[in-house]
């Protein structure tokens, strides 16, 4: 579980280490600009989904809808990733925010 949300350290710093690059990218900036609005369900929900998959492709075709995720990761916070990842904003997402 997501240990300290007060600052949202820990959960920044696992956001960043994804394995490939666009989950990083997206994961992190994600967690950067929600984590401090997240209820305590939603970081758990959020940590499962991120330490629990096997295979970082799969998440990442699961955040960008290229495939369907299995239902225990189907959840309402990966729809909020989903959605965010769509960057309807056009929001420069190049870069991992940096940690606090």
């Amino acid at each position: 579980a997501v240990v300290s949300t007060q600052s949202g350290h820990y959960g920044r710093g696992q956001s960043r280490k994804r394995g490939i690059a666009e989950n990083c990218l997206i994961l992190s900036t994600y967690f950067a600009e929600n984590c401090d609005k997240m209820s305590r369900a939603e970081l758990d929900e959020y940590d499962k989904m991120i330490n629990m998959v096997d295979n970082d492709w799969d998440l990442y075709y699961w955040i960008t809808e290229k495939e369907q995720p299995p239902p225990p990761f189907d959840t309402q916070v990966l729809k909020k990733i989903q959605e965010f990842a769509k960057n309807k904003d056009m929001k420069d997402r190049t870069q991992q925010p940096k940690l606090k």
